[in-house]
């Protein structure tokens, strides 16, 4: 079995924003979400660990759901 380990617990500080940059959209969808599409899609990677900023790992639960990443373990 072959686990990505993805390391997005970054605050964001110096873009100066209120979200994390992992969270900021780019043509309607997360950053985040970009990463982790290339591991969904990747047939020779069967589960995803994300390390998540605390405090925000709803958020990027509700984006797997709504991007239909299901490789993701809790």
């Amino acid at each position: 079995m072959n686990i990505a380990v993805i390391l997005a617990s970054g605050t964001g500080n110096r873009m100066g924003k209120k979200v994390p940059k992992q969270f900021l959209t780019v043509y309607d969808k997360p950053i985040i979400i970009y990463t982790l599409e290339g591991f969904q899609n990747n047939e020779r990677i069967d589960k995803i660990i994300c390390v998540c900023l605390s405090g925000w790992e709803k958020v990027l639960k509700a984006y797997c759901e709504q991007f239909n990443i299901d490789k993701l373990i809790d």
